[in-house]
């Protein structure tokens, strides 16, 4: 690491990452904010057993899409870059259709096949008493799956072609927020369980509208009027050698995020889902802001491994983590620590599933601290490797779920998440070492953790062992805050945030001066 005052290396690389990392950030905060208030408003304006149906099929749906999507989403942002950073920019366009065209056909048999079996199938998810519901929901889910799937595949090819700024403005900002407003509107209309899931769903339509015209610029821009270079047949092999994996991985991916909300509807209640979808629904907000920086991180990765940038590559990877614990680690602790008060917002009952919320905390600092390994393994070709991580993560959640969910309800479904998210992140950690000599960990993340820890941990070790109101509770936090902030203000020159000098400067500023790189 680079002491305080001299450049790094690679700070341009760093700044590029900070720069977009900024960017995906305020969209993640922005998507945060309307997913919690979502969960709010259903919780709040509708009974448990139907807000547990929604969050079950919504589940079930996410899941779905994500077979659809075929993995090509990861492949985009993998193989864009690459011919981008290889001049080889001719064929953008020609790979956007080699991934397009198998989504949409899948995506529609996947469709068909979910409003066929949806009144068959409700049942096993959700019981008899509200399987009516639940096949309502489905049908009317499966209406707007293929326009889902192309509208992340087409989000994930802006990535790839270079901008965050459509992922912030079309998916984070627009299509959360008219998903919040389309559920308020619904519940003050008093309109039924079908149009409550339609509400969630149609915003992917104009989602995919608008970011396909954004698609379409960038891919003009990006291949300034060269010829395609590669023949189609020699494109398709070389897109879906890669992407074949990623498609299997995803769905393993999406599954252990998603399949225990239906597990838990299943085995235990729709109720139950309910309590249970509310109280990791803190655990996805700080998990957005992690995987923010991952998406501004993976198509650079993508350019460094092209052009066999290695040790620019580790470098990046590592500030990805020690920024990711700057922002996650606090988050984490802020809301094991107040996890009653935070699940009050939800209604009445669900103070009840504070445990799980401390459970899911505390287990994604650990996650956190590993950083965006996944990511790595399948910028850098691995995407056979990242599958089976994700496989085995994927039967040790179900499995654990079939034993824990029956005696000990949504307590046990967070068991079963945490051991899964733990074995999903150790894997790849050590095969990064391995296979391609990465670390994630430096000096500077250990002084965030101990930071965090120091500050926000002993909080919360406060709060469990006193009865505190809650406005000293909050005094104590803002304290802590005060403290955490000076000490990263502090350790600035090894935790090299100058570089996100140039994400809050306008995009033509010119730079500022400054020592020259050693």
């Amino acid at each position: 690491m680079s002491p305080a005052g001299r450049a790094s290396p690679h700070s341009g690389q760093l700044e590029r990452l900070a720069r977009r990392g900024t960017a995906s950030m305020i969209g993640a905060g922005f998507s945060g904010v309307f997913g919690v208030v979502l969960v709010v408003i259903v919780t709040n304006g509708f009974s448990p057993a139907v807000a547990g149906t929604l969050f079950a099929a919504t589940a079930a749906f996410l899941i779905l899409e994500s077979v659809a999507l075929l993995g090509t989403d990861t492949g985009l942002v993998r193989w864009l870059p690459t011919q981008l950073g290889s001049d080889r920019a001719g064929d953008l366009r020609r790979t956007v259709v080699v991934a397009v065209a198998p989504v949409l056909l899948f995506s529609v048999v996947v469709a068909a096949g979910l409003h066929t079996v949806a009144s068959g199938v409700a049942p096993y998810l959700v019981g008899d008493a509200e399987a009516d519901t639940m096949a309502g929901m489905l049908r009317a889910l499966a209406l707007v799956l293929p326009v889902a799937a192309l509208h992340d595949l087409v989000l994930a090819a802006t990535r790839g072609a270079g901008s965050m700024r459509p992922t912030v403005i079309v998916e984070n900002i627009g299509r959360l927020g008219l998903q919040s407003l389309l559920v308020v509107l619904t519940y003050l209309a008093g309109g039924g369980t079908v149009m409550l899931a339609l509400a969630w769903a149609v915003p992917y339509v104009p989602g995919l509208a608008v970011s396909t015209v954004w698609l379409s610029r960038l891919l003009r821009r990006g291949a300034g009027g060269r010829a395609p270079a590669t023949p189609w047949a020699v494109l398709a092999r070389e897109f879906w050698s890669y992407t074949a994996a990623r498609g299997i991985a995803r769905v393993t991916q999406t599954a252990l995020k998603r399949s225990d909300i239906v597990m838990v509807a299943a085995l235990a209640s729709p109720a139950e889902a309910a309590l249970y979808t509310a109280a990791s629904r803190f655990i996805v907000l700080g998990q957005l802001f992690v995987q923010s920086v991952q998406q501004a991180l993976s198509p650079q990765m993508s350019s460094l491994f092209a052009r066999g940038e290695q040790r620019a590559a580790n470098a990046v990877f590592q500030a990805a983590t020690r920024w990711s614990m700057i922002a996650a680690w606090p988050l984490y602790l802020v809301t094991a620590g107040f996890a009653p008060a935070l699940m009050a917002l939800f209604g009445e009952g669900y103070a009840s599933a504070s445990d799980v919320v401390v459970i899911l905390s505390l287990t994604m600092l650990l996650a956190t601290a590993c950083g965006p390994v996944d990511s790595v393994l399948l910028m850098a070709g691995r995407s056979w490797l990242s599958l089976r991580n994700s496989t085995v993560a994927l039967a040790v959640n179900v499995g654990l779920n079939l034993v824990l969910i029956p005696p000990l309800g949504i307590r046990g479904a967070a068991i079963a998440w945490a051991v899964a998210i733990v074995v999903r992140n150790l894997l790849p950690l050590f095969q990064v070492r391995r296979h391609l000599d990465m670390w994630p960990g430096t000096a500077p993340s250990l002084r965030v953790g101990l930071a965090a820890l120091g500050c926000f941990g002993l909080v919360d070790a406060v709060l469990w062992l006193a009865d505190l109101p809650l406005v000293v509770g909050i005094s104590l936090t803002a304290a802590a805050a005060i403290g955490y902030g000076a000490v990263l203000w502090t350790w600035r020159g090894p935790l090299e945030l100058a570089a996100f000098r140039t994400a809050l400067r306008p995009r033509h500023a010119p730079a500022r001066p400054g020592p020259t790189a050693a």
